[in-house]
């Protein structure tokens, strides 16, 4: 059992849970217990099938989410923007002659923000078992994370405008979950790239870290920061 994985637990088992996004799914086929890495692992990847295909499934499922009862929804919500302190999943599409390659499905940690660009750590960039690292000091406080996985994103390159804020008691699931997309730029074409290539280099540079005290921003009501927490 990977430390922190007990978070994952929180949730609340519904009996009626009404429509299910992806988290809610997996939470119910816990029943409520504890279950080892291995088990979510595999969970995850039969359940994610279809969101890697198409990520725009993770909006569509939120937005399904909130027309069901405060007890049936999950605690993520749907965002225009970000601020500092939280934990987003997004479909993301960069400037490709800039880069050699990049995630398009980013899951960051934002550290910087306004309302045109933002600044945080793509998780996507280390492999699943160092990301338990990272959120568990995030959950304490504290940021620790390596250089690497910083980058900047533009809010109008977000597709459909939407980030996915995660609640913490998600982390733990989202950390996991194979949906990072490595693409890079071959005279202006777009192909797949090694996600194992980028998770080698980014360990060659592991603890060349960020570090700081983590400070959480809030989109005015106070369950926005009770959330982050």
């Amino acid at each position: 059992m990977a430390t922190g994985f007990a978070s994952v637990q929180r949730n609340a088992v519904n009996k009626n849970p009404g429509y299910k996004t992806l988290f809610e799914k997996i939470t119910e086929q816990t029943g409520g217990e504890k279950q080892t890495v291995t088990w979510y692992r595999n969970a995850l990847q039969q359940a994610t099938n279809g969101y890697r295909k198409d990520t725009r499934k993770f909006v569509s499922d939120e937005k399904a989410d909130k027309v069901q009862t405060a007890e049936q929804q999950d605690g993520n919500i749907l965002r225009r923007y970000t601020v500092p302190g939280h934990l987003y999943m997004f479909s993301y599409e960069a400037k490709m002659r800039w880069l050699p390659y990049y995630d398009k499905n980013p899951l960051v940690y934002v550290t910087k923000a306004n309302r045109n660009e933002f600044w945080g750590a793509n998780l996507h960039y280390l492999p699943p078992k160092r990301r338990f690292l990272i959120v568990k000091a995030l959950l304490n406080g504290q940021i620790n994370i390596p250089k690497v996985c910083f980058h900047k994103y533009l809010h109008n390159h977000v597709k459909n405008a939407y980030l996915l804020d995660l609640h913490a008691n998600e982390w733990d699931t989202a950390i996991l979950l194979p949906i990072e997309k490595f693409v890079k730029n071959v005279d202006g074409h777009e192909f797949p790239f090694d996600k194992d290539y980028v998770w080698e280099k980014s360990m060659d540079s592991f603890y060349d870290r960020i570090k700081a005290r983590r400070v959480i921003g809030t989109y005015g009501r106070q369950s926005d920061r009770t959330m982050a927490q």
